[in-house]
């Protein structure tokens, strides 16, 4: 990385795609408030925005044409700009950026990549010829940077075959590139790519990044994700989610006093690991006392005693064959499932448990909830408001009777069909996690990535979470601060192949005080950053 003008991090001029590096620190920038609109949801806030005369459509492209321009400066302070100009507000938006450019003294090629010239027009009196798009197919350009402006976010199923030809032909060059609100060929809502699709390094979201730019596959082709500020008033109508950011959840955090104790951190009671399963159990524990659980209690197979004192020291062992009563009436809060294993006696355990409390909140995962996947409405009879479930999407799909295919596609659907089943907050695991409860939006975490793709994991956010609730977290801040700290916690190891679930609880501690020390955002315009997933090539 080099150093611009302005003394910002920018990339040397070169005609390598691998010139934006990740340097997993991105979610240090987002701002506390990040909402996560659908497509359809961006156009009407967009549409009530200035059909309400709260904002002027030719001053949000404007605004938009400016910081697109300073966002690609920012990376590729040299060299020419080739603008590829679709249809409507996209193209507008391309073209207004690449005038921008033009004014600033750069060298800029506009092409036609639509049907049509965009509207409105953009050209503000600048003498702005907009060449066909085989022009650009035949002699394309050999060094700069491409500006992706052919589809926007109203756009879904495959690009017709002349923007299927471009697309193609710019994946083709090996030049930078960067999208305005997505990379085109992405369906912005789904994260679904139908046909061919834009290979971006740096995509610049206008207003707030789109839901489906955090899911596979559309999240690998965006590149460096950044979101920037254009204009937009408050927010109308709430989109259906927001983004689980970093200094949204340091507002959630709950500092300890100086004259804090282990009872006042809270009693974990974690019901995990049967025999052969004693990691599970080890991984949740550590997980839990990484994040902050004053003493943790764990219950599982006799013939896990050893194991565990012996790799979670401050650990209590009891084996579940005991009456565990006392040990309800002790704890502030329950973790069961990781490494439970199946079988009847398995269910009456947990079924026990759940039944037998007072008010204590449980975060229920892994085998805990498999134990109910033949009679979900019993798991849902014994949950409150308090608890937490962890599903992945075919322990999900058990819960819902539907397929994982229905759960993959639309996961907001799904975790709102949970919320209204079980009465409870529902954490939905995958890249990203989907958190949602009775009270707003769902929460998308999207920090951790690949990373978090191996075994044990699930763990590891189950004794997490289970920590919080002990802490007296309401559900959803307790499901939403472990989610974050353990992303951010993988992430910090660097390269995700070979990290394993057991790096991930060293790391909360540091995870969590990053986040607690964060200062102001940023005065640089931008609301939310992700760092890239596609690798290095």
């Amino acid at each position: 990385m080099e150093k611009s003008a302005s003394g910002e991090e920018s990339v040397s001029r070169t005609s390598s795609r691998t010139s934006v590096t990740p340097h997993s620190d991105a979610w240090r920038r987002s701002a506390a408030e990040v909402w996560l609109p659908t497509g359809p949801e961006m156009a009407e806030i967009d549409r009530v925005a200035v059909d309400h005369g709260r904002a002027e459509e030719r001053v949000l492209i404007e605004a938009a044409g400016r910081e697109i321009a300073r966002r690609l400066s920012t990376l590729w302070p040299e060299g020419p700009v080739c603008a590829l100009v679709g249809n409507g507000h996209n193209g507008a938006d391309a073209l207004a950026a690449g005038r921008t450019l033009r004014a600033w003294g750069r060298s800029v090629r506009f092409v036609l990549a639509g049907g049509r010239e965009p509207t409105p027009d953009a050209r503000a009196g600048w003498p702005i010829e907009l060449e066909p798009a085989e022009e650009f197919l035949a002699t394309p350009p050999s060094d700069g940077v491409v500006l992706d402006g052919i589809l926007g976010t109203g756009a879904t199923g495959p690009p017709r075959p002349e923007q299927a030809a471009l697309i193609e032909r710019v994946n083709q060059l090996n030049l930078p590139v960067v999208s305005i609100d997505g990379p085109s060929g992405a369906d912005m809502t789904t994260g679904d790519v139908a046909g061919v699709c834009i290979r971006a390094d740096l995509t610049v979201c206008l207003g707030w990044p789109k839901f489906g730019l955090l899911r596979e596959p559309a999240r690998s082709n965006c590149g460096l994700i950044e979101a920037v500020e254009i204009g937009f008033p408050p927010i109308e109508p709430i989109p259906a989610s927001r983004v689980v950011t970093a200094r949204w959840v340091q507002s959630m955090m709950r500092r300890r006093g100086p004259a804090a104790h282990k009872g006042s951190s809270g009693y974990l009671l974690l019901v995990s690991g049967n025999r052969g399963m004693a990691g599970a159990a080890v991984l949740a524990a550590r997980a839990a006392y990484r994040a902050g659980a004053g003493i943790v209690r764990v219950v599982g197979h006799p013939d896990n005693r050893e194991i565990i004192q012996g790799s979670v020291p401050g650990a209590v062992f009891e084996s579940w064959a005991d009456d565990l009563e006392g040990a309800l009436g002790w704890a502030h809060a329950l973790a069961l499932g990781p490494g439970l294993g199946g079988g009847a006696d398995r269910r009456d355990l947990v079924v026990g448990l759940l039944d037998g409390r007072s008010d204590e909140p449980a975060v229920v995962d892994a085998d805990a909830l498999n134990a109910f996947e033949d009679e979900p409405e019993t798991l849902a009879g014994l949950l409150t408001d308090r608890d937490v479930i962890t599903p992945h999407p075919g322990e999900m799909a058990r819960l819902l009777r539907c397929g994982v295919p229905d759960v993959v596609s639309d996961p907001l659907r799904a975790v709102s069909r949970a919320v209204g089943a079980f009465g409870c907050t529902v954490v939905l695991k995958g890249a990203p996690t989907l958190i949602g409860d009775a009270t707003g939006p769902v929460r998308v975490a999207s920090t951790g990535g690949p990373a978090l793709a191996v075994g044990g994991t699930g763990d590891v956010l189950a004794g997490a979470i289970g920590a919080y609730l002990a802490g007296g977290y309401p559900a959803s801040d307790a499901a939403s601060v472990a989610s974050l700290v353990t992303g951010i916690a993988a992430g910090a190891g660097g390269e995700a192949v070979g990290l394993v679930a057991e790096d991930i609880p060293d790391g909360i501690p540091q995870a969590r005080a990053s986040v607690e020390q964060l200062g102001s955002p940023p005065c640089d315009g931008v609301l939310f950053a992700s760092d890239p997933l596609r690798p290095s090539t």
